[in-house]
């Protein structure tokens, strides 16, 4: 028998969230986000796009809009990508409120 390659998993969160319509195209899910204006940074799932393999760590291009749709953050970069924030790493205050959309 010859050796094969661990599947890829998508973790339950992740594939929960990949089941909802947030009524626009998602370009990636996030885990363990980090909010750093102005960017956010995070481990990506579901990268639609083909940029980023299952599990990476990636910074996103600066975010211009947030949306908040069943319990979910959603953020629209310069880029044109939408990024859905399924879990965000813990740490002191709102991470997630720390800058104003116009």
């Amino acid at each position: 028998m010859g050796e094969t390659e661990p599947a890829e998993t998508i973790p339950t969160a992740v594939a929960t969230a990949m089941k909802m319509d947030f009524g626009m195209p998602v370009t990636a899910y996030l885990l363990a986000a980090v909010d750093s204006p102005p960017i956010l940074m995070g481990t990506v799932y579901g990268d639609n796009t083909g940029r980023f393999r299952e599990g990476a760590s990636i910074r996103t291009s600066r975010i211009l809009q947030v949306f908040f749709i069943d319990g979910y953050s959603l953020f629209r970069t310069v880029g044109g990508s939408l990024y859905v924030v399924v879990s965000w790493i813990p740490r002191r205050g709102n991470i997630y409120m720390n800058r104003i959309y116009h």
